[in-house]
């Protein structure tokens, strides 16, 4: 099962249990027991028939403009009602919501510093280490300190990176420089990917710990993608740049910010999905990344059933 990817303009339509993608390329065909999410960067036509066909399916479709925009999330068919109760209860008490956040943003933390000390950096992951001790006992003051750490380690970040890829001062809406463009694509790619692991279990999407449930539609994703970003998203970053399988002339400017070329596009999301796909040794199994993150949230499922503590992916 694979992750597609459409950048091109077109229309999407069903033929037989088949996908139909036309473009002014030609059309191209992918069996629809291939796919495991879509995600959609140019402007697509489809219409109902194909929306029931992917719910049947049980496929969602991510779709990004200049930022991500939203995604089509099937109905839920593995849904738990004991599940979700068990997720709401825990969000409900303070102490045992700010137990399971804590524990993501240790995880964060210390893959953080794995990647420093990976790049030699040795000083700075000590350093940053030391944040682990700071961290209180309520969801807002382990956000804060989750803050400072990142700061801290974005500032380390610039002395790995290529010059004209420093993130400097990290932005977002709109990336102000490459570094920030590469990272909050990858980052907004990697909580789509994490989502989509999220359908695959027993636990609701909408009620996450470290990130506030509330009208945003989607956070227990986020709360995940904390731990891998460092795994997934700045290894990947570190090694395109250093390789320079990513350049400055893969950006062009916009109105305010920038953002990259198709071309550019092409290759971020073609190495992310291979990094998704890749398989490591997870003690005396081999798994995809993508496997591995599924792994993670059946661990918070024991976590919230009573069975487990959760304990955090760390890279070694």
């Amino acid at each position: 099962m694979k992750r597609l990817f459409i950048l091109a303009n077109g229309t999407l339509k069903r033929k037989g249990n088949t996908l139909s993608l036309i473009t002014k390329e030609g059309t191209k065909y992918v069996p629809i027991t291939t796919i495991s999410s879509i995600y959609v960067f140019g402007e697509v036509r489809f219409n109902k028939r194909l929306i029931q066909f992917l719910s049947r399916n049980h496929i969602p479709v991510h779709f990004f403009g200049k930022r991500y925009l939203g995604t089509f999330y099937p109905r839920l068919f593995n849904a738990s009602g004991f599940m979700v109760l068990k997720q709401v209860q825990t969000y409900l008490d303070p102490k045992m919501r700010a137990g399971l956040a804590r524990k993501f943003v240790e995880g964060a933390i210390k893959n953080m510093a794995t990647v420093l000390r990976e790049n030699n950096f040795q000083e700075d992951a000590v350093k940053l280490r030391e944040y682990l001790k700071l961290l209180p006992e309520d969801v807002d003051g382990i956000m804060g300190v989750e803050g400072n750490a990142r700061s801290f380690y974005f500032e380390s970040l610039d002395k790995i990176l290529d010059q004209d890829f420093r993130l400097v001062r990290r932005s977002r809406r709109p990336p102000e420089n490459m570094g920030n463009s590469l990272m909050s694509l990858m980052n907004t790619v990697l909580y789509a990917a994490v989502l989509d692991e999220v359908y695959q279990t027993h636990l609701d999407p909408r009620v996450g710990f470290l990130h506030s449930t509330n009208f945003r539609r989607f956070s227990l994703n986020l709360d995940v993608a904390e731990v891998f970003r460092p795994v997934i998203v700045d290894r990947l970053m570190i090694s395109m740049i250093n390789r320079r399988e990513i350049t400055k002339d893969d950006f062009e400017e916009m109105t305010a910010g920038l953002k990259l070329t198709q071309g550019g596009l092409r290759k971020v999301l073609t190495a992310l999905d291979k990094r998704l796909s890749s398989t490591v040794k997870v003690g005396n199994r081999k798994m995809t990344y993508s496997r591995i993150i599924r792994a993670e949230l059946y661990k918070i499922e024991r976590h919230l059933s009573g069975d487990v503590e959760y304990s955090p992916f760390l890279i070694r």
